[in-house]
């Protein structure tokens, strides 16, 4: 996800972020207790950001806000096609007919969990985030209308 963001397009590594250049003594080393950036803004976002710490951890909390949201949305959708298939195997829908369903669920999932194991909550690349997150409602809501008597 990294990848699609300003800080790959700017040139920044994992590194700058997660393991800021600090002092020992004479020397300049990194840290290399990798962390989130937001345990040291001064070191690790204000060497390229002239905003203030508070401002910059707003940012930050602001863009994992919406990605949060979306996230929430998202895994609902995912367990309420979960839900449905699982009434419609009960009312005697056949493996045959929940197959379009369950391709649909597994889709949304995979897309879900691409953005939840990426780990930075949609900071890394929030566009990208809030573009997967939508594609993973729009897998479960499909599984949904694709179980529904056409009529």
């Amino acid at each position: 996800m990294w990848n699609q963001g300003i800080h790959s397009r700017s040139g920044v590594a994992c590194a700058d972020c997660h393991m800021p250049y600090q002092r020992e003594g004479a020397l300049k080393i990194s840290d290399h207790h990798i962390q989130s950036p937001l345990l040291n803004i001064n070191r690790s976002c204000q060497t390229c950001h002239k905003a203030t710490e508070e401002e910059l951890k707003a940012r930050v909390e602001s863009i994992q806000a919406r990605t949060y949201s979306l996230r929430n949305l998202a895994m609902d959708a995912v367990v309420e096609l979960i839900d449905d298939i699982k009434a419609a195997k009960a009312a005697g829908k056949t493996d045959e007919q929940l197959a379009s369903a369950r391709d649909f669920q597994r889709k949304a999932q995979f897309f879900l969990d691409f953005v939840e194991a990426e780990n930075s909550t949609g900071f890394h690349a929030p566009g990208e985030a809030a573009r997967i997150l939508g594609e993973s409602i729009n897998f479960s809501r499909k599984g949904q209308l694709s179980i529904r008597p056409r009529g």
